[in-house]
């Protein structure tokens, strides 16, 4: 992509961590041939914050069936817990799945040199570097290793946003997770903006 283009959400809202949340960006990938997604992603963004000097950023990695449908795995066998579908199942981090994540605070973007690796970003938290309000930078966010297939049809989905979308530990946990947002975030894209996910593929 040649040009220089632009979405955005609202950084602000406290998420429930139902898997349900508004204000997330989503990218999509449609693969023709089966693969297998197999260590550690990272995802390479341009983001800029208008309305404050500092930003949290959430990237996680969700599968998507031929029809488009994000899907979860339940994380015990179905005839273990007493049930007979997905749906049955308590929408919490202990028993259903929901794919590779990452995180970081924009004001943390700096590398520690000792510990980063070429597929591993390790960021050097003894500083802050807070950014002018509508300044664009760089981040390279690692998401945890993982190892998905994905069969023709089905579909990758990157998702960016401003509150964590991992599923809560336990109920009373929702909507307990608080970050320091303020309005919205854009991320660039196109143009000298080379936002992209870099993976670990093999084909099958």
């Amino acid at each position: 992509m040649t040009t220089h283009e632009t979405t955005s959400y609202q950084g602000d809202i406290v998420g429930q961590q139902t898997d349900d949340d508004s204000e997330e960006v989503l990218f999509r990938h449609t693969f023709e041939t089966r693969a297998r997604l197999i260590g550690a992603s990272k995802a390479i963004l341009w983001l800029s914050c208008p309305d404050h000097n500092d930003f949290d950023v959430f990237v996680q990695i969700r599968k998507a069936d031929q029809t488009g449908n994000i899907l979860r795995n339940v994380n015990i066998p179905l005839e273990e817990l007493g049930v007979h579908s997905e749906a049955e199942v308590q929408t919490v981090n202990t028993l259903k799945y929901l794919g590779p994540t990452g995180i970081l605070r924009a004001s943390h973007r700096a590398f520690d040199p000792k510990l980063s690796k070429p597929h591993w970003p390790a960021h050097d938290h003894t500083k802050c570097d807070l950014i002018s309000p509508g300044s664009i930078v760089k981040l390279e966010i690692g998401l945890w290793p993982a190892a998905i297939q994905f069969e023709p049809g089905e579909q990758l989905v990157l998702k960016v946003s401003g509150h964590p979308m991992v599923l809560a530990e336990f109920e009373p946990l929702r909507g307990g997770f608080i970050t320091g947002n303020k309005g919205r975030q854009i991320l660039h894209f196109g143009g000298e903006y080379e936002s992209r996910l870099e993976i670990p593929f093999v084909q099958v």
